[in-house]
């Protein structure tokens, strides 16, 4: 027997907050109320972290957003 896919809303919210005394946007995806990831910018990539775990550097903010989905996926 076979499950049926349920579709999952993804939000994404930016925003400002103050790190190492720079002002800098932080995206955040949120699945209902629960933050399942934060993608912080680091020159010219990107740093994407869950649960304050760093996931890995990425070159493009899609790469991060991509990466913390499929992290949420493997362990939801």
């Amino acid at each position: 027997m076979t499950k049926k896919n349920k579709d999952i809303q993804v939000q994404i919210k930016e925003e400002e907050r103050v790190i190492n005394g720079n002002k800098q946007t932080v995206t955040q995806l949120v699945i209902g109320k629960k933050i399942i990831g934060e993608i912080l910018p680091d020159n010219k990539n990107f740093q994407a972290y869950n649960d304050g775990h760093l996931l890995g550097n990425f070159k493009s903010l899609d790469d991060g957003i991509e990466a913390l989905i499929r992290n949420w996926n493997l362990h939801e």
